[in-house]
């Protein structure tokens, strides 16, 4: 397999670190509450924090995910990595890093990904619309904070 293509994206949330933190990382099972493109999810075993949390993810478009947190520093950052898709991807892995800004969060998504072969060639053109749907996710953590706030 060929080197996976690598996106950040960041995001300034105007909410304090230890809501941004729950949203994001505590309530792993959860992110169809504030991610658009995610129809439902659910965690996906017993573990409900740290390593070794899985969910599974619905979108909107019919597929499906299931990831798992393969590394985690409370209150810092998590990376997780996929473990089964109905989409064609070899390969995911994101990594979700904190940093407590006054009274706001800034909120640092890396993203490495590689489509499944005869696929794979595709990857580098998928990258705008993966691109996208990183930044719908930040944007929904604000938009349901703020809506949990009132």
């Amino acid at each position: 397999m060929k080197n996976p293509i690598y996106i950040k994206v960041e995001k300034t949330i105007n909410h304090p670190m230890a809501a941004v933190w729950k949203t994001v990382a505590l309530d792993f099972g959860y992110v169809s509450k504030y991610h658009p493109d995610v129809k439902s999810s659910k965690f996906d075993n017993e573990i409900k924090q740290g390593i070794g949390t899985k969910r599974h993810c619905n979108t909107n478009d019919g597929g499906y995910l299931k990831e798992e947190i393969i590394e985690w520093n409370e209150k810092q950052d998590f990376k997780l990595k996929l473990v089964e898709s109905s989409f064609s991807m070899a390969m995911i892995e994101s990594k979700f890093s904190f940093q407590e800004i006054g009274n706001s969060t800034k909120v640092t998504q890396e993203f490495w990904y590689r489509m499944k072969s005869p696929m794979g060639w595709l990857s580098g053109l998928m990258k705008g619309k993966m691109r996208k749907t990183l930044e719908n996710g930040l944007i929904g953590i604000e938009k349901h904070l703020n809506k949990t706030k009132k």
